[in-house]
């Protein structure tokens, strides 16, 4: 087996290939990944170590190879434009970078109250309708899910952008 990479330990896409190598051992080393995946092996190693972003092209041949599909998830939620519009809503915007402590504070101050809201949310559907005056109860039910979605978005996005958790976690993400 190959030498463990200590710049490239945090890359997404070293850590895939190593967890990769645990099935095949091919994946052990980078010249030997580089020839199974028709990618040249100082392009994977300038990948491997932050040098370089991949090509779509390339991170849909990891993923694959390494039977690894966040790889993809990834790359189009964090590098490609398109896809990180499209996460956002289609507000471009960088995603700030906020701490695993702010994160759960804000999702637990987004979660405070939903039984209340819960209450309103029973009392306002079980005729099966909406009436006029109930129109203002049932915006301020849709305001508070909308910020607990949004909590649980940021709470999951900070998993994505962390390999450790990400390879922990990623059964239980659906992003």
């Amino acid at each position: 087996m190959g030498r463990r990479a200590s710049k490239a330990n945090k890359n997404v896409y070293y850590l895939a290939r190593i967890q990769a190598a645990a099935r095949v051992k091919d994946f052990s080393s980078r010249e030997q990944a580089s020839e199974r995946l028709g990618i040249e092996r100082s392009r994977l190693a300038r990948i491997e170590l932050d040098k370089i972003q991949p090509y779509p092209e390339e991170v849909l041949i990891m993923a694959k190879a390494y039977d690894a599909p966040y790889l993809c998830r990834d790359f189009c939620s964090n590098v490609c434009p398109i896809g990180i519009e499209n996460a956002l809503g289609g507000k471009l915007k960088d995603r700030k970078k906020d701490s695993f402590e702010r994160l759960s504070l804000r999702f637990i101050s987004s979660a405070h109250g939903m039984e209340d809201l819960s209450r309103k949310l029973v009392d306002i559907s079980k005729d099966g309708k909406i009436t006029e005056e109930e129109y203002e109860s049932f915006h301020k039910v849709l305001k508070a899910m909308n910020e607990l979605t949004e909590s649980v978005k940021e709470i999951k996005a900070y998993i994505v952008d962390n390999p450790e958790l990400r390879s922990r976690f990623e059964k239980d993400l659906t992003i």
